[in-house]
């Protein structure tokens, strides 16, 4: 008799809390009628189509992009606290 490997123990997903504008989340929320599991699962359904489109080198430049900004408002309250 074969014997079945174990399966490791968990939740099959992780949980991921992302913070949006409230116009967006609005306009998603009047999409899924209130409902929050319609909500994650606009959401969920919304991301795997964009990343099955992208690259690596495309959502890295998603972190390059942010990364500038934050150094780019370091450096102005740098400016304004030193006027």
């Amino acid at each position: 008799m074969a014997r079945r490997s174990k399966k490791r123990g968990g939740p099959r997903y992780k949980k991921v809390c992302i913070s949006m504008p409230k116009r967006l989340y609005s306009i998603f929320n009047g999409i899924a009628m209130g409902d929050d599991k319609k909500l994650n699962r606009l959401i969920r359904g919304i991301l795997e189509d964009k990343l099955q489109e992208c690259t690596v080198a495309e959502l890295e430049m998603y972190l390059r992009k942010a990364e500038e900004a934050e150094k780019e408002e370091v450096g102005e309250q740098t400016e304004t606290a030193s006027s």
